[in-house]
């Protein structure tokens, strides 16, 4: 997989995704959803001096890590879809060995983000850190976490030698997957605390969730085209 190819993947079949099964795709934009909710309740929105006060409040950080569980969890869904050249049945089914490895991938997931949000300051210092530790150790998981959903149960040890030479490149596509998302999600996060009306508030929230959508999916489709980059999924 060429850089830009793997680029256009990822757009590409995360749309089909989003089309395919918009109602699994609607977990994470409803998680954000609450998520904005409880900030508005908190008067987050109201001016900047309101959003830097309400930033660590344990309600937010609550609905902060609900959020990230639920943009992990469609990637059970996405990596069946996409492992099934958009098989939308695969993606629905279960079975019983396929939800107990990505239970444990997702348990392993909330733990670190769990960590991050309750346990380590939240200083701007240890934020950089948690960022750049995940910057370097997810690309090497990456083959265990997209294995799990499929039934495959693929060692992180073993993840992490096909992955290793890898890292520089996953670091940069990574990079350049979530970017083109991510600064239009703060964006809107801005444009929210400063817009005049309370409507035209909710209707930029509502907008900032339905791109959240859009990025786990992304997320998810840049995964598996990370992980198969070199070697295919196999029992």
């Amino acid at each position: 997989m060429r850089f830009w190819g793997g680029l256009k993947y990822t757009y590409r079949e995360s749309w089909a995704f989003l089309w395919a099964c918009p109602l699994l795709a609607l977990i994470p934009v409803l998680a954000e959803f609450a998520q904005h909710a409880a900030e508005m309740h908190l008067g987050m929105y109201a001016s900047l001096e309101a959003a830097q006060a309400a930033e660590d409040d344990p309600l937010r950080m609550a609905f902060g890590f609900i959020k990230t569980f639920a943009l992990s969890l469609p990637g059970y869904w996405v990596i069946r879809y996409l492992a099934g050249n958009r098989d939308t049945q695969a993606a629905r089914s279960f079975d019983r060995r396929s939800v107990t490895l990505y239970a444990v991938v997702m348990l392993f997931n909330s733990a670190l983000v769990a960590i991050q949000l309750f346990v380590l300051p939240r200083s701007g210092a240890a934020l950089i850190a948690g960022m750049v530790g995940g910057l370097l150790i997810t690309p090497l998981l990456l083959r265990w976490f997209v294995a799990a959903p499929l039934g495959i149960f693929i060692s992180p040890a073993a993840s992490a030698r096909v992955m290793l030479p890898q890292v520089p490149f996953a670091i940069a596509f990574s990079l350049a997957v979530m970017l083109p998302l991510m600064v239009p999600h703060y964006a809107l996060g801005a444009a929210a605390i400063f817009a005049p009306a309370y409507v035209l508030k909710w209707a930029i929230l509502i907008a900032d969730s339905l791109l959240v959508g859009w990025m786990a999916a992304a997320m998810m489709a840049g995964s598996w085209a990370l992980a198969t980059r070199k070697m295919p999924i196999t029992a």
